[in-house]
């Protein structure tokens, strides 16, 4: 089980993404034309372009995927094509798959990309609002065409809210796509905004993990963009969870691909960096300005927690948060059943529950169970109860 570091738009970071794998707290990479240029520019800055990352990424040796993510274009408001358009995945009209002949030249495209830049098979999918409807079945034709043109593709299964929530229509498109047997999958639950932890159901946290269960049996399972809010998949068999230094890159949010802002001369584009810490005994991240608090008022308990970064600034608050995550998934794949990985996460959950209290009482830092345990721990209780573990 591992981490893979997703995609971000930031420039010149295939280094950080080489001392996570350094550290042996991630195994790899995933990059998207959503986020990685297709042309190279080159100059200070600039993101490189999908050529120049490979190779950065290759000699240094780091696996890595290349996702189309073509699901995003089924986005409410997406708009940020700065990079996407330079790729040349469609023969039809753009995000048009009603077609067959608009589907396989799509599929083929994107096949011939990922072997251009060196990376195994991934085809793409639409996002699915519901199991049982025209694009559910779009999506099964688009599966079926990855298929019939290379037999070891992965598969990606992406859906919002209401897919993941949508009990036997969501069990009999996953069974329709399982009949296909490719050789992995991903999985993204994607979200309305960027919040951190996403602001899921225990209904969606239930049908990912009873469908990563079923899915894993036979291949492989990649949580796309999972972070924490993944933790639940683990327990059902997941083998990799994707994260990164960015909240685009810890969760899939129509918010983050929508139109950029009208540059204004002489300010800065990019958004500010993500420096909140995290905890393994919360299961969570902190405020900035609570992670301080938290350090003056009591280290000690700091320390019980998971411990603080090392140094202030994104880069040591990334590579702790990818330590943090790796921490609580092995404690978690390292059981030797299935039931048994879902009471060691059930216990796990209660004993951050307790810890965000303590925290409470400590510093006066507010208790976010609410959002980072509650979903997540109650979801997972209903897949158990779905596989007989509990009553």
């Amino acid at each position: 089980m591992t981490t893979l570091i997703e995609d971000s738009p930031r420039a010149n970071l295939a280094g950080w993404i080489g001392e996570a794998v350094q550290n042996g707290t991630a195994s790899g990479a995933v990059l998207t034309p959503w986020a990685s240029p297709y042309v190279h520019r080159g100059g200070p800055g600039l993101k490189p372009g999908i050529g120049k990352r490979t190779e950065e990424l290759r000699d240094s040796g780091i696996p890595y995927w290349f996702d189309p993510m073509t699901h995003v274009l089924q986005m409410t408001g997406v708009g940020d094509y700065r990079y996407y358009r330079e790729y040349p995945l469609w023969g039809g009209p753009q995000g048009d798959l009603t077609l067959d002949s608009y589907r396989r030249e799509h599929v083929r495209r994107v096949f011939r990309l990922q072997n251009e830049v060196g990376a195994l098979h991934l085809a793409p999918a639409p996002l699915l609002p519901s199991g049982l409807n025209n694009l559910s079945t779009l999506a099964l034709d688009t599966a079926k065409a990855a298929m019939d043109l290379e037999p070891d593709t992965y598969l990606t299964i992406a859906g919002t809210s209401s897919f993941w929530s949508d009990a036997g229509d969501l069990d009999a498109h996953v069974g329709a796509l399982a009949a296909l047997q490719p050789s992995g999958w991903f999985i993204s639950f994607v979200q309305p905004s960027n919040d951190l932890p996403p602001a899921v159901t225990a209904d969606e946290v239930f049908g990912v993990a009873r469908t990563v269960r079923a899915l894993s049996e036979y291949a492989p399972v990649h949580i796309s963009h999972g972070d924490f809010a993944a933790l639940p998949a683990v327990a059902a068999g997941a083998y990799s969870v994707g994260t990164g230094w960015d909240k685009r890159q810890r969760v899939v949010a129509y918010s983050d691909y929508g139109p950029r802002p009208v540059p204004v001369p002489g300010e800065q584009q990019m958004g500010g960096w993500l420096e909140r810490p995290t905890l393994a005994g919360l299961l969570g991240s902190l405020g900035k300005s609570d992670g301080a608090l938290l350090s003056r008022q009591d280290p000690a308990l700091a320390t019980r927690l998971g411990g603080l970064p090392s140094a202030p600034g994104a880069k040591d608050a990334y590579l702790h948060h990818v330590a943090q995550l790796q921490f609580a998934i092995s404690r978690v794949e390292g059981a030797a059943t299935y039931e048994q990985r879902f009471r060691d996460l059930d216990a796990m959950y209660t004993a951050a529950a307790v810890n965000w209290a303590a925290l409470q009482t400590s510093t006066g830092i507010r208790d976010a169970s609410s959002r980072w345990i509650f979903p997540y721990q109650q979801g997972l209780r209903m897949y158990a109860l779905s596989e007989g573990w509990t009553a």
